[in-house]
């Protein structure tokens, strides 16, 4: 080891510690070492269950400018004008997230919040307003309804003048709860 070799090694040593000093200023990306993961997180595994087994359900539209997948039951309502509420899974790619949206068809379209309410068997009311836009109460209605979906329950939305029954047939109904049940099943619920 010449003096000359050991003064080129102190440079570059010097030189690599401090770029990665100066670099290490500018770098806002931090890990999330918290542990607690939000309501919408999803997990790797549900995710790949989702895609392997269960998206071939559901009809998909790719949101580029959003970097979200959006999920809509193969066997949904259709028919635009029908009274009925359809649902959407969202798959956020960039925050590791799922939401579900319900979509209102008809003129429930334009009843902005909607209340909701559902009869189950034994006669006890419950009644929940949805708000468009709000994953919140989407998320909240979901939650609410979903053990009563096995039950015979009678759903009932408020129009602009009107209580109305939705999901009358069978299928419509088991198109929300198999969309239900996979939105908890990729939250890991």
């Amino acid at each position: 080891m010449t003096p000359e070799l050991v003064r080129l090694f102190k440079l570059f040593g010097a030189a690599s510690l401090l770029l990665v000093l100066i670099l290490s200023f500018f770098n806002e990306r931090r890990a999330d070492n918290r542990g607690d993961r939000g309501d919408s997180s999803i997990s790797d595994a549900s995710r790949i269950y989702f895609k392997n087994v269960r998206r071939a359900y559901y009809d998909l539209e790719i949101r580029n400018d959003a970097k979200m997948e959006l999920y809509r039951l193969g066997n949904r309502v259709k028919d635009s004008t029908a009274l009925a509420l359809n649902s959407v899974l969202i798959i956020n790619k960039v925050k590791d997230a799922a939401y579900l949206y319900l979509e209102p068809q008809g003129q429930l379209k334009e009843v902005n919040p909607l209340p909701i309410r559902w009869i189950n068997a034994m006669g006890d009311t419950t009644e929940v307003s949805i708000i468009q836009g709000d994953r919140e109460s989407h998320f909240y209605f979901v939650e609410k309804i979903f053990p009563h979906l096995g039950d015979k329950v009678k759903i009932e939305a408020h129009t602009c003048s009107d209580w109305v029954q939705i999901l009358e047939r069978e299928e419509e109904l088991e198109s929300l709860r198999i969309t239900i049940a996979d939105f908890f099943r990729l939250l890991g619920r």
